[in-house]
């Protein structure tokens, strides 16, 4: 890849867990750095992640970063840090409820997403009500379903793919699935998700508003549900610890996280030297 190409390059829209975050959850400091320094010469760095707003904004203010930002697989999708909330896609409570009854009846833990607040059913010995600034623990999955939620995560392995299955054959028209791999290859996590919540939709909708071609865009990730914004890239980029199916949609790979990939990425396009975009 030639590094002339950052030249042309005005928007890096990078995954957070496995991309630009290390294995354990802190920024890369060189590749965060970079980015920041990206951002200063004008150009928009994006954080595209299955986080929760505040989770993103605690990194936003960690890189100075003021751009819009795809936030819960692309649910919702803000201007900037500080708001406004430019879209948000939200499950039917009529369908989380059940989704919410069968993990019940399996004795299967959910993590569910309402608004700001997340709600998880009781582990034993645990005590009810709310545990954290944003967290409440519940007797049940199904008390949680007091609204529409944005994302229901699923981590028990043997409730991946029953959930999965459920929402492919009853709720295909209402929410799509998202599985999420560890790097040897194993399912970890189920991600539930509206219908068009995800992050190339997302992306789509943040380069219209930003008036950005495709061609003046550089995406990097490191798991499947990255891949939605490929289409929307001129470079692709999937992490050295991305799945294999990843790596071969991608049209660069580049070193792991620990290894500071994201770094390695932007020197060689160009992005970390010179003036900012035209």
């Amino acid at each position: 890849m030639s590094p002339h190409i950052g030249n042309d390059l005005s928007l890096v829209a990078v995954d957070l867990d496995g991309t630009l975050l290390t294995s354990a959850g802190t920024l890369a400091p060189r590749s965060a750095a970079l980015l920041t320094q990206a951002a200063q010469r004008g150009v928009h760095v994006i954080l595209a992640t299955t986080r929760l707003p505040d989770s993103v904004q605690g990194f936003c203010r960690q890189m100075d970063l003021h751009h819009p930002m795809i936030c819960i697989n692309g649910a919702q999708i803000w201007g900037s840090p500080e708001g406004p909330l430019w879209a948000s896609f939200c499950i039917p409570r009529a369908v989380a409820l059940v989704i919410a009854q069968v993990a019940d009846t399996h004795n299967w833990d959910l993590s569910i997403t309402i608004d700001s607040m997340r709600y998880r059913r009781a582990r034993s010995g645990q005590a009810l009500g709310q545990s954290g600034a944003n967290r409440i623990i519940v007797p049940t999955n199904v008390e949680a379903i007091v609204g529409d939620p944005g994302r229901i995560l699923v981590q028990q392995p043997e409730a991946i793919e029953p959930l999965r299955a459920l929402c492919q054959a009853r709720f295909a028209k209402d929410c799509h699935t998202e599985t999420h791999y560890a790097s040897d290859g194993s399912a970890r996590e189920l991600g539930i998700f509206a219908r068009h919540a995800d992050k190339g939709t997302a992306l789509a909708l943040v380069l219209a508003r930003l008036a950005v071609r495709r061609e003046r865009v550089l995406v990097i990730g490191d798991n499947l549900n990255d891949l939605p914004m490929f289409p929307y890239a001129r470079v692709s980029v999937a992490m050295g610890n991305a799945p294999e199916t990843v790596q071969q949609r991608a049209s660069m790979i580049a070193p792991s996280n620990d290894a500071e990939g994201v770094a390695w990425v932007l020197e060689a396009v160009g992005l970390a030297q010179g003036g900012a975009p035209t």
